[in-house]
């Protein structure tokens, strides 16, 4: 594909977004204007994945938002928020999914915490100083 023809790609992608959501994160915005090959394949990698198997948009968007939200990804956070309303979330249906990654998150720390006082206790033979 010519580059006028991945940039005018990336314009069509980007309003056809625009006509789908309230508001689009800025980097995307910077992607299709600026690296716009990156922008076409980061949307058709999104199109893949959010119309794969049956669960429903709405759901994957959630879980989305769950990700973001363990990962520490604020503005991906915010993103998210914003396609879940788009897609019909409730306030509560999007907390829900933030606690769900909090429990996530606080697990993974629970866990390694626990491995490496475990390891360390085996290393030492019982106790830990």
């Amino acid at each position: 594909m010519k580059a006028e023809e991945i940039r005018e790609k990336a314009a069509s992608m980007l309003n056809q977004m625009k006509k789908k959501r309230s508001e689009i994160p800025a980097f995307l915005e910077y992607l299709a204007a600026e690296l716009p090959s990156v922008f076409v394949r980061h949307q058709e990698d999104k199109q893949y994945a959010m119309h794969y198997g049956d669960l429903p948009e709405k759901v994957k968007v959630l879980i989305c938002l769950a990700v973001c939200a363990a990962l520490g990804e604020e503005e991906m956070v915010r993103s998210y928020l914003i396609a879940g309303r788009d897609h019909g979330a409730s306030e509560e249906e999007l907390l829900q999914a933030i606690l769900l990654a909090r429990f996530v998150r606080a697990s993974a720390v629970l866990k390694s915490g626990a491995e490496a006082v475990r390891k360390w206790k085996e290393e030492k033979g019982g106790d830990v100083p």
